[in-house]
C-alpha cells in the first residue's frame, strides 16, 4: 500500500510542471488522487470492520467456552446426582427384596401351621365323632357293637376297631360270629404292620376254630404275613395248605396265584424212590 502511494506522489510530482503537462493530465491526476483517497478511506473501513469482527468473534468464543465449562459442571452433577440415586435405588430393592424374603417365609410358616392346625382339627373332629359314636354304642348288643366295629376297620381306625373286636370276643365268646372277629382282630393287627402279632393272632383263630368259615382267609393272611417277615418256606407250606382245598374259593385263587408269583409248583416234589437193584 505505502509503495502505491509512494509511486502515484512521483507521477504528481512529474506531471506538476506546467511546461510538461496539459490540463487533461492535471485533470486525470486530480481523479486519480481522489480515487486513491476513497481506497485508502475504504482499506480503513474494512480493517475497522474486520477488527470488530474480530471482537465480536472472540467475544462468542468465550461465551461458547464458558457456555460449555458450564455445560460440563451441570453434567458433573447430573452424574453425581444419578450415581446418588441409582445407589439410593440399589438400597431400597435389596431391603424391599428382604422385606419380600421375609414375608415368604412368613408365609410358609403360617401355611404349615395352618395345615398343622387343620390336621389337629381334622383328628380332633374324627375323635369327637368317635367318642359320639362310642357313647352312643351299647356294648350289650353284639350286631351293635360288631358293627361299629367292622365300620371302623373299614375307615381305617384300625386301633379303634381292634380295641371294639376285642370287647365283641370277650363280652360274647360263644355267639357264631365270634371267630369273624378274632378274624378282623388279625385284620386290623396285619394292616398297623403288627405281622408277628397278626400271625399269632391267625393261629388262635385256626387252633380255636378249625371249622370257622374264615379259617382259610386267615391261613392266607398268616401267609402274607410271613412273606412280610421273609420267612418264605413257612408261608409256601400255608399257602399250599390253602392252594390245595378242592372246593374253588377267592383264597383258594389267591393262593395259587401266589404260590405261581413265588415261582414254586402248587404241591411239594415227592422225593424220588430209589430203583431196585434185580
Amino acid at each position: 500500500m505505502k509503495r502505491s502511494l509512494g509511486l502515484v506522489a512521483i507521477v504528481l510530482l512529474f506531471f506538476s510542471r506546467p511546461s510538461q503537462a496539459g490540463k487533461k493530465e492535471l485533470e486525470a491526476i486530480a481523479k486519480l488522487q481522489a480515487e486513491v483517497l476513497i481506497l485508502q478511506r475504504q482499506l480503513r473501513d474494512l480493517q475497522e470492520s474486520v477488527d470488530r469482527s474480530y471482537g465480536q468473534w472472540m467475544t462468542l468464543l468465550g461465551q461458547l467456552g464458558e457456555n460449555v465449562a458450564a455445560l460440563q459442571r451441570t453434567l458433573a452433577t447430573l452424574q453425581e446426582t444419578l450415581g446418588e440415586v441409582n445407589t439410593r435405588v440399589a438400597g431400597h430393592f435389596t431391603r424391599m427384596d428382604a422385606r419380600l424374603t421375609a414375608l415368604e417365609t412368613h408365609l410358609r410358616t403360617t401355611s404349615e401351621q395352618l395345615v398343622t392346625v387343620n390336621d389337629q382339627l381334622t383328628a380332633l373332629k374324627e375323635h369327637l365323632a368317635q367318642t359320639r359314636r362310642s357313647a352312643s354304642l351299647d356294648p350289650t348288643d353284639p350286631i351293635q357293637l360288631f358293627s361299629a366295629a367292622y365300620t371302623e376297620y373299614l375307615k381305617g381306625n384300625y386301633e379303634l376297631a381292634m380295641d371294639q373286636f376285642r370287647q365283641y370276643t370277650e363280652r360274647f365268646p360263644n355267639l357264631e360270629t365270634t371267630d369273624n372277629a378274632h378274624y378282623w382282630i388279625g385284620e386290623c393287627l396285619y394292616s398297623l404292620g403288627r405281622y408277628e402279632d397278626a400271625i399269632a393272632q391267625f393261629e388262635t383263630l385256626l387252633r380255636t376254630y378249625p371249622r370257622s368259615d374264615k379259617a382259610l382267609a386267615a391261613r392266607l393272611k398268616k401267609a402274607l404275613a410271613l412273606l412280610e417277615l421273609n420267612r418264605r418256606e413257612e408261608a409256601i407250606g400255608e399257602l399250599r395248605l390253602v392252594a390245595s382245598e378242592s372246593t374253588p374259593s377267592s383264597e383258594v385263587l389267591a393262593a395259587r396265584e401266589r404260590l405261581q408269583q413265588l415261582g414254586v409248583p402248587l404241591e411239594e416234589p415227592r422225593p424220588a424212590t430209589p430203583r431196585r437193584r434185580r
